[in-house]
Order: C-alpha cells, then structure tokens, then sequence
C-alpha cells in the first residue's frame, strides 16, 4: 500500500483546513525523511500554505537547521519529548509560519539509544502551543513510518477542526 492510500485522505484535509484558516505550515522530519512534505505538495493548492520543510535526520542537522539544543538533545537524546517540541517550535521561528509539525523517532529495524523500534514522537507547534503526542507504532521501518505521517496529519486536522 502506497501512502497516499494509506493516509485516506487526510494530506487533502490537513490542507484543505490550513487554507481555509490562512496558515503557513512547515515540517521538520527526522526518521519520516520528509514524507509529511512530500504528502502536502502532493496537493494542489499546496503553495499557498507551504513554503519549506526541513530533513532533520541527525542530531547535527536538528541543530544547524533549525537551532534545536545541543543541550535538550545530550539531555533527552534525538528521540524524545522534549527534542520533539524543540523541533516544532524551532522550525516554526526558521521558517516564519504560524504551524510546524515534527517528527523523531525509532523506525527501526533495531533500538536507538536504548529507545525501542516504533516508538515516534510528533510535536505540534500552533499559536504559541506546543503539543507533543507518543507513540509506539507497530510493524516494520514503512509501517511507522506510515503511521507517523498519519498521527502528524491528525494532531493538524484535529487542532484546526477544534
């Protein structure tokens, strides 16, 4: 199953919400590898509420592109709440938009930093809010990476449709 089949739709809704509500989104992705921006510009319409998203895949790069901590990420490691949050928050400011999504997490096929495989954080920054879900997704690298694409076009549906 491809992910555009997976996500039912969802990609369509997120941005469907994000224009009706004038809002620029952006994404910073560790182990979706830029799956979630690839989902939006699959869109039409997309360049009115998209303009960058960042592949944050290392540590290094969760720094020098978007400013996350060198401290949050020795405290908590790459895979956790807090470098989640940071991510979303700090990509908002580099990107100057009022949303940023972020995802880190342990797509497999073995543990990270004592961190188990499926175990996925997706922040959500929005109006000076930060929302951080957890997650322990199963199946193998394509599944939970999947399935981190679909919780982060949820958290953005769920928090426009409120």
């Amino acid at each position: 199953m491809g992910l555009e089949e997976f996500l039912e739709g969802r990609e369509v809704k997120a941005v469907e919400l994000l224009k009706k509500n004038n809002i620029i989104i952006t994404t910073a992705e560790s182990c979706t590898g830029g799956l979630i921006a690839a989902s939006i510009v699959n869109v039409s319409g997309a360049s009115n509420i998209f303009k960058q998203g960042f592949i944050t895949y290392s540590d290094e790069t969760k720094e020098s592109l978007i400013g996350v901590s060198k401290d949050i990420i020795n405290k908590y490691k790459a895979v956790s709440d807090k470098t989640a949050a940071a991510m979303a928050e700090c990509a908002a400011r580099k990107a100057d938009s009022q949303m940023a999504v972020s995802v880190t997490g342990v797509a497999g096929p073995s543990m990270e930093d004592g961190k188990p495989v499926g175990l996925v954080y997706v922040a959500l920054y929005y109006n000076g809010n930060t929302y951080v879900s957890e997650n322990n997704f199963k199946g193998d690298r394509k599944a939970i990476r999947y399935q981190a694409v679909k919780k982060a076009f949820d958290m953005v549906i769920d928090t426009l449709s409120a």
